[in-house]
């Protein structure tokens, strides 16, 4: 990848043929280090790539405005998605980007269901409820809902934005992923092997060792950026 996107930058309205190329290379690498996730460190690569696509698309932004179809089509518009999607560690970038996008899609310069994701993911960062229930997490042997609101009719929610229905979302990733596992953890005081459901990213467990009756408490943050922390979760290629 260049970091660049050349000398077609002013395109008065025009296709932007060098920025899609960029855009999609980022999408690719960003697809390729989550399909590759074994590990911490495999982990740390990933988040490594979100900062490099953060930073770089912080930029494209501030110069172009959103990459939207009529500059980059359909399959660039959805990179760009992706990329503000990722960038969960670059909160205003993220919330300045859902603006963006708003505007992007009221104009028919994007996609709805691009913008339900984007919408979802960054009211939860915010300690809100997702309203299209397209974040999900492990719990109890199956994938649920993160924080919904209005559960009742969010399946006339997701129609609106070319959605279908939830319980479809939770069975297509049960059936792309198998069946959820508590994540294994070692408690800190007796080294007993515990098996958690992790909570939900900003969130925290209490829980007991079975073994010693320690108390722990389990956390899930988001790590800054430039941190190699982190615990590996399941995620959606493309729709995460």
């Amino acid at each position: 990848m260049s970091g660049k996107f050349g000398e077609d930058q002013d395109t008065g309205g025009r296709r932007h043929p060098s920025l899609l190329k960029e855009l999609l290379e980022r999408r690719d690498l960003d697809q390729a280090a989550r399909s590759a996730i074994d590990g911490r460190q495999a982990f740390a690569r990933v988040m490594q790539i979100d900062d490099d696509n953060a930073a770089w698309l912080r930029t494209i932004v501030v110069t172009v405005g959103w990459p939207g179809r009529a500059l980059v089509g359909d399959e660039g518009a959805h990179a760009a998605w992706l990329l503000a999607q990722h960038a969960d560690r670059h909160p205003s970038l993220q919330r300045r980007c859902l603006e963006l996008l708003e505007i992007a899609v009221a104009a028919g310069d994007a996609s709805p269901t691009d913008l339900a994701y984007l919408t979802d993911r960054v009211r939860l960062a915010s300690g809100g409820s997702q309203i299209y229930g397209t974040q999900m997490t492990a719990q109890d042997g199956k994938f649920v809902a993160r924080r919904l609101r209005d559960p009742e009719s969010v399946d006339d929610r997701r129609t609106s934005v070319g959605l279908g229905t939830l319980a479809a979302q939770l069975d297509e990733a049960l059936a792309r992923y198998g069946a959820p596992t508590p994540a294994p953890m070692l408690c800190p005081n007796c080294r007993q092997q515990i098996s958690v459901w992790l909570p939900e990213i900003g969130g925290r467990l209490t829980i007991e060792c079975p073994l010693c009756h320690s108390v722990i408490i389990v956390r899930a943050d988001v790590p800054e950026p430039q941190s190699s922390a982190g615990s590996s979760r399941i995620s959606n290629p493309q729709r995460s």
